[in-house]
């Protein structure tokens, strides 16, 4: 007959496998905890249950070099998008908007400030409605000087730019929300904080170059479009007085971001575009809704007059 104590091993046994089972299912992590959120997004800290990993948080990265991390992801398009606006495939596009960059950076920032070594900083992002940009979830960590940023919903990175500080590789599970065969970049987040400003000089300039799209109809166009190249050539200015040996490899990136930024004014032409097609639908079967509803004009009843 098993005796109570072996009854209560087996029973300890069970409830242990379990547990590990349920901890495998939710991709290697365990509890969570909201740290930081706003109107459009919130930061949290994930409890990874590997016990091989092991980050080094706390880490203190400031914003701006964040902003440069989160405006340097980008994606690819689709070739049914990528179809409709050129004839080379698909382009890269970045992953998140100046807006989204400025309400998620922070949340950021203030959660690798509070991460333990144990743990990864989750993230959800909620896009402004007509922006053209889809929702955003992933997470980052810190390790021995690199940042490790996964994308677990929304647009799939593509890669990072610019190059020369990154690369990507496959994701572990429990960066990616269990799932397997996502990317990961990786960014020598110290080297892009010494990168030159110039690199910046396209993703500042992108939300008043859509604002000018936005407004493309308006009376005053030409004016605005006139004072758009002299912000462009600002970032080849900046370069002037660099050695001669790696001004080239600055103006191809200039180039690159410039590039990105073209095609994001096309993506959101052709997002306004559906728009304003979606709504003259609309409005067309609200027309044919009310006539369809229309009543029937009754017929005159006949009448009978007595025979003579």
């Amino acid at each position: 007959m098993m005796s109570l104590f072996t009854y209560q091993l087996k029973t300890t046994t069970l409830l242990i496998g379990w547990a590990a089972m349920g901890l495998v299912v939710t991709g290697g992590c365990s509890t969570t905890a909201k740290v930081a959120q706003n109107a459009k997004g919130q930061a949290y800290l994930e409890e990874v249950t590997d016990w091989s990993f092991e980050a080094s948080h706390p880490s203190v990265i400031d914003q701006a070099t964040m902003m440069k991390v989160v405006k340097g992801l980008y994606s690819e398009e689709s070739q049914m998008e990528a179809s409709r606006m050129s004839a080379g495939g698909s382009k890269p596009m970045r992953i998140f908007s100046d807006e989204d960059a400025e309400s998620i950076v922070p949340l950021l920032t203030q959660s690798l400030a509070k991460a333990k070594p144990e743990q990864i900083v989750g993230f959800r992002l909620s896009s402004s409605a007509g922006s053209g940009y889809e929702p955003a979830a992933g997470s980052l960590y810190v390790q021995k000087g690199l940042l490790y940023i996964t994308i677990s919903r929304g647009a799939l990175i593509k890669g990072f730019m610019p190059e020369s500080v990154a690369h990507t590789e496959q994701a572990p599970s429990y960066a990616a929300a269990g799932s397997v065969g996502s990317t990961m970049v990786v960014v020598d987040y110290h080297a892009l904080a010494k990168a030159p400003s110039a690199f910046m000089v396209f993703s500042q300039a992108e939300g008043k170059s859509q604002s000018h799209m936005s407004v493309a109809s308006s009376p005053g166009q030409g004016k605005s479009q006139s004072g758009s190249p002299a912000r462009g050539m600002s970032g080849f200015k900046a370069i002037e007085d660099l050695p001669e040996t790696s001004q080239n490899d600055k103006v191809k990136e200039l180039i690159a971001k410039k590039d990105l930024e073209i095609n994001m004014l096309r993506k959101e032409a052709d997002w306004m575009k559906r728009e304003l097609r979606d709504r003259d639908e609309e409005l067309k079967a609200l027309k044919a809704t009310k006539v369809s509803g229309k009543p029937a004009p009754k017929k005159k009843q006949a009448e009978v007059y007595p025979s003579r």
